[in-house]
């Protein structure tokens, strides 16, 4: 397994294998720095250690040999205005002899024209399209590309906003089809009980919470559940003719009622829709006993109990056979007739 970093910073072996092959890097410079000064090629540099281009080599651990020194001649100038011109004051021993130029537009344009049909057309950079995408930024058409791309941008944000609003209106008709279907299939079921029940209008079903078919997901339909009866005051109702009974001596007309006789009431059980009320009506003529010649004596003419005040004014009998007529949204239904007549005892009391 080979050492890490730390490890061969403590190695005995590992050191001295690195300072051999220091000494010999350094011999190397040295060696190469004499065959260069013997063969005549840069006589300035006679005796300092040089790579064979001609650069100084510095070296720590001989920098006191001759070859690490480096001979300023010690000359005296004589600075005038025109100096400039015939003094080279440039330090070309640390820095590059070839420094990179500045081209000109001038140049740029000639060197442009000898390369143009090597450059690529298309790519990031070094290409005719990225000349072209700098080259618009200063001709004032950086500001209509940044336009035409908002452009788009609003066109692409516009058709989502059109496509969200379509997938809702998708959903609403998706949602409303069940919900119609769902509704059908309620109405169908319904005609199963109805005898005893009225299916919802859609309106109803909904306010309802959508039920499904049953015996109760709907109105009572329109019926009698107790035909007309009644009796006496403070009596159950459970007769269909009630009699009213006179008693004295004498004429039939001079009696006088007893006690408890009236009003006579009677009343009906129905059931029907919200809209469910109720008529007591003249049985042979089908009017309401709101307009009879005796209106006067009934009370109650539109609820599911009349009352009929005293009968001594009438002067055969109570007046008119009744009947109940119900009434809702699906349609009437009558019921069965009823009654009161009068009657005459002889009696004291």
């Amino acid at each position: 397994m080979p050492y890490t970093k730390e490890q061969l910073k403590n190695n005995e072996n590992y050191e001295r294998a690195i300072d051999a092959a220091r000494r010999e890097q350094i011999s190397t410079f040295v060696k190469d720095e004499r065959d260069f000064v013997a063969s005549g090629s840069n006589p300035a540099a006679a005796g300092t250690l040089r790579m064979k281009s001609g650069e100084f080599v510095s070296i720590p651990e001989i920098e006191n040999d001759p070859s690490q020194k480096i001979v300023v001649k010690n000359e005296t100038y004589y600075v005038t205005e025109d100096a400039d011109k015939f003094v080279d004051k440039d330090i070309k021993e640390l820095l590059n002899n070839n420094p990179v130029t500045t081209l000109t537009v001038g140049e740029f344009f000639i060197e442009y024209e000898k390369l143009r049909d090597n450059i690529s057309s298309e790519g990031v950079s070094e290409s005719h399209r990225y000349l072209y995408e700098q080259a618009i930024t200063y001709l004032g058409q950086g500001d209509q590309l940044a336009d035409l791309k908002a452009e788009l941008q609003r066109e692409i944000d516009n058709l989502r906003q059109l496509q969200d609003e379509l997938n809702v209106l998708i959903q609403a008709e998706v949602a409303e089809a069940e919900e119609d279907a769902a509704f059908a299939e309620y109405q169908a079921k319904m005609e199963l009980y109805k005898n005893t029940t009225k299916a919802y209008t859609e309106v109803e079903w909904k306010d309802n919470g959508k039920p499904k078919a049953s015996e109760t997901a709907g109105w009572q339909a329109l019926r009698f559940i107790r035909q007309p009866l009644g009796n006496h005051p403070g009596k159950e109702h459970t007769q269909k003719h009630v009699y009213v009974t006179y008693a004295g001596y004498g004429r039939k007309n001079k009696r006088k009622q007893r006690k408890n006789q009236t009003p006579v009431k009677f009343s009906v059980e129905a059931v029907g829709d919200p809209t469910l009320t109720y008529e007591w009506q003249d049985a042979e003529t089908g009017a309401s006993v709101k307009f009879h010649s005796k209106a006067k004596y009934f009370s109650g003419q539109d609820t599911p109990t009349l009352s009929v005040m005293n009968g001594s004014q009438f002067s055969s009998g109570f007046g008119p056979t009744l009947r109940c007529k119900i009434t809702d949204s699906s349609g009437e239904k009558y019921s069965e007739n009823c009654e009161i007549s009068r009657r005459a005892v002889r009696a004291r009391n």
